[in-house]
């Protein structure tokens, strides 16, 4: 009777257990995610949104990458996206050259 009550036990752990898989996103998601980021932080502080577009992300390491250039006034906003893997941001970097 014990052994039964914990191999039942057993199973209903096994059973609660997070079975939940990440989604990846396709280059092209990746993609539109990371300019979007881009931009909204461009926009907060430099007051444009210049991100439209540019290179696709690239999957490197387990997580999204996407970096941009853009011009703006006599100089360029440079960007860089982190993305993991299902999208969630990891680090929007903006700076002026």
């Amino acid at each position: 009777m014990k052994i039964s009550s914990v191999i039942i036990f057993a199973f209903l752990l096994v059973g609660c257990a997070s079975t939940h898989q990440s989604v990846s996103l396709t280059a092209e998601q990746a993609t539109t995610v990371a300019m979007r980021l881009a931009s909204d932080k461009a926009s907060t502080l430099y007051h444009c949104q210049p991100f439209r577009n540019g290179e696709p992300a690239r999957f490197v390491a387990g997580h999204w990458v996407w970096t941009g250039l853009q011009g703006y006034g006599h100089a360029d906003i440079q960007a860089t996206v982190e993305l993991a893997a299902d999208g969630s941001t990891n680090n929007v970097d903006l700076q002026i050259l």
